[in-house]
């Protein structure tokens, strides 16, 4: 008797589906924790250069990536680990343009026009960016700050807590609410990796008993160490749909890479309680 194979066949067709799906969601993660770099090619009258060549180079680690740009004279470099970056730009009857000083910061796109002038190709031009070019955001409607290293280093924090620079941007509050969001609506991502703690799906410490405590906000399954985190950025509202979850605050946390040249740090924090007064509510329940 010949066995009915349809339902096998939906079967196969369910698993296939439920893979493509899979896979579509980790991109998506991946994204938060990447930056891109993207922009216009133009000549000394405004009008576009289609073809030019661009290239896109880490000045840590000398690792390059190339493109042409299109009819439009656009060019886009996606999943781009953050960091500092230079950009080539070589067309046919233009000199060469060299862009030094970009700097590609976590789940936010950098907006780099180049405008070329008439030459040979051996000649080359030399401009570096300045630190406004990165700050407004002008490629998507996402709303958010990005903190760098050198913020996490160098601000106050409790007990070396990252969560506790959230409240430093308009619409956190130092509960986790994100401008009108519930901190439990709030998503974390760590080098693009989900660190959420499912059960109250908050930011910030290791423990999910904190998560009634006017913490910044709280519980992550990961400990968030000053130290290891190179940069973050919250999306406080408009993410765009790469971040794939959540209705509340996007958090993109990177971890510091490493770069061609050997390097380290060496930090000691002391914090003196001699002179320090004892909080109200702790004297009150007998912690000294």
């Amino acid at each position: 008797m010949k066995r009915n194979s349809y339902p096998v066949r939906q079967f196969g067709l369910f698993c296939g589906l439920l893979a493509l799906l899979c896979i579509g969601s980790m991109t998506a993660v991946a994204q938060t924790g990447t930056s891109s770099v993207r922009g216009t090619v133009i000549d000394p009258n405004g009008q576009v250069v289609s073809g030019a060549t661009v290239t896109l180079t880490s000045t840590e680690t000398n690792t390059t990536r190339t493109q042409q740009t299109s009819e439009s004279g656009i060019y886009v470099f996606e999943l781009v680990p953050p960091g500092p970056y230079r950009v080539d730009v070589e067309a046919t009857g233009f000199k060469k343009k060299i862009v030094t000083n970009i700097q590609a910061l976590v789940a936010k796109p950098t907006e780099v026009n180049v405008q070329l002038e008439i030459g040979a190709v051996t000649e080359s031009v030399t401009v570096a960016a300045t630190a406004n070019e990165v700050l407004l955001n002008t490629q998507d409607a996402t709303l958010g700050n990005n903190f760098v290293s050198q913020q996490i280093a160098q601000l106050p924090l409790e007990a070396r807590n990252v969560a506790a620079l959230l409240t430093l941007q308009p619409g956190v509050t130092k509960e986790g609410a994100v401008t009108g969001s519930r901190a439990d609506q709030a998503n974390v991502t760590l080098d693009g990796v989900d660190i959420n703690e499912q059960q109250s799906n908050q930011i910030g410490s290791t423990s999910s008993s904190d998560a009634s405590s006017l913490s910044p906000s709280t519980s992550t399954v990961l400990r968030l160490n000053a130290e290891a985190i190179d940069e973050f950025r919250v999306v406080t509202a408009n993410p765009n749909a790469q971040f794939g979850r959540s209705s509340g605050a996007q958090v993109s946390l990177i971890t510091k890479g490493g770069t061609n040249e050997y390097h380290g740090a060496l930090f000691w924090f002391h914090r003196p309680t001699v002179l320090a007064a004892n909080d109200f509510f702790n004297h009150r329940a007998g912690v000294y």
